[in-house]
């Protein structure tokens, strides 16, 4: 993939006459990178090593605290069956002990490895001085910032190749740039074949990412079941289908082409369930090592990117982000195809009642006063890029509208769905006819 460093924030329109220099530059999302995390007994440490991991893009293959209650064989053995190309360590001085040992566990797991594991650790100079000596023979390097340490891992994915820009580093431009526009948070949501990545970003540049790799929807699918389960794929597909002809289905999209589109309905389906289960677990994950999901789920600017964002319908990339993310304010949503400019789509308001409620929906040409009934979901034609205020119910804010309006979800938060197909197929089927995300003949033959 190729991009243009002359790119602008979504939305944003460059000034008639005025050329934007582009410069065609190399996109990627670098070699995979094993690492394995051994962490002090804080719970400040274990989520301290699972940022440096989400931050840099890494797959975590083993997990070890200084308090594992495994064996000094058993973590071993562990270490060797997890066969990483790094060891990120991180503890403070009442770990140092326990980590000696875990080093210790790490020579007999993985000296015979080839190429052997570069042990990475975000530790003060004193335990690092300790650490260094069990470390041996493996190459031992010490971090003062989580930053620097980041910035050696992404190293590594990149293969020493200093011209090749990483997908997630290209995603987090794109959420400050959106943040910077708008003056606000913003979040960036990217779902392609292999990733998935969520970026907060603040109007001062600081962010918070979470990028899941292997995570996708192609080469990243069989992960996305492994991790959510077969059922909860199956839930969000609009039509009945057993667990042997879903699975095969899914894990045929692992042997597609990096870059292949949907040529059906159903594929369309398929890749929306996935995604939203991607986001999903990309969330919790994010919950796990310390990340603000709640400011991720309340961004009034909401960027959604990847193939999540090339499906055929705006519908449907808005679906796929409602679902997944469960925004729970007022946001306005973009969509960037990789192969295509960034578009405005909605504005989505998210309400939150028991019972019968009322807002008021303000632009310059006037006002309407909406009823919204719990459960309620459906779009309010504005027409594209209107400011738009919106009070009531609990909910306030203010955006632009989209190409698609306002869409107002009333489902509830935590969104729950029926368990029983005769339930759940007709729900489902409602939410994608609200966004126009479903066609005729989309169930599998």
């Amino acid at each position: 993939m190729t991009v243009s460093t002359g790119t602008r924030a979504p939305g944003v329109e460059a000034p008639d006459g005025v050329g934007v220099p582009v410069e065609e530059t190399r996109v990627a999302l670098g070699r995979a990178l094993r690492i394995a995390l051994v962490h002090g007994r804080e719970e400040a440490s274990r989520r301290a090593v699972a940022h440096l991991a989400l931050a840099s893009g890494a797959e975590i293959v083993a997990r070890v605290r200084a308090t594992d209650p495994r064996s000094f064989v058993e973590a071993a053995q562990a270490l060797r069956d997890a066969k990483p190309d790094v060891v990120v360590i991180q503890g403070g001085p009442k770990d140092e002990g326990a980590l000696s040992e875990l080093l210790e566990a790490l020579r007999l797991g993985c000296g015979a490895q080839r190429p052997m594991p570069r042990v990475l650790a975000l530790v003060d100079m004193r335990v690092a001085h300790a650490l260094r000596m069990r470390a041996s023979p493996f190459e031992f390097e010490r971090f003062a910032a989580a930053s620097e340490l980041v910035d050696s891992l992404r190293h590594l994915r990149r293969a020493g190749n200093g011209d090749v820009v990483l997908r997630d580093a290209l995603i987090e431009d794109g959420a400050r740039a959106l943040a910077a526009t708008n003056a606000t948070t913003a979040l960036a949501v990217d779902v392609t074949e292999r990733s998935t990545s969520l970026v907060l970003a603040r109007p001062d540049g600081r962010i918070e990412a979470a990028h899941l790799v292997p995570l996708g929807l192609g080469m990243g699918a069989d992960h996305v079941v492994v991790r959510a389960s077969l059922d909860n794929v199956r839930r969000w597909l609009p039509w009945p289908i057993d667990a042997p002809a879903l699975l095969e289905r899914v894990f045929n999209r692992t042997r597609q082409p990096v870059g292949g589109a949907a040529t059906t309905g159903a594929t369309v389906l398929l890749e929306m369930a996935l995604a939203r289960e991607a986001i999903a677990h990309a969330l919790r994950d994010a919950a796990d090592a310390g990340l603000d999901v709640a400011a991720m789920r309340s961004a009034p600017s909401i960027l959604i990117t990847g193939q999540a964002a090339s499906l055929p319908k705006a519908g449907q990339s808005l679906l796929v982000l409602v679902d997944g993310l469960e925004p729970n304010a007022v946001s306005t949503v973009y969509r960037e195809p990789d192969e295509g400019r960034a578009e405005r789509i909605a504005m989505v308001v998210s309400v939150v009642t028991r019972r019968s409620a009322k807002i008021r929906i303000v632009r310059a040409s006037g006002r309407n006063l909406a009823q919204v009934a719990p459960g309620s979901f459906g779009l309010v034609p504005m027409g594209a890029d209107v400011e738009v205020a919106v009070n009531g119910a609990g909910v306030r804010g203010h955006g632009q509208s989209g190409e698609l309006g306002v869409l107002i979800d009333a489902r509830g938060r935590p969104l729950s769905l029926p368990e029983r197909d005769a339930e759940r197929i007709p729900a489902v089927t409602r939410w994608h006819a609200a966004l126009q995300a479903i066609s005729e003949n989309t169930a599998p033959t």
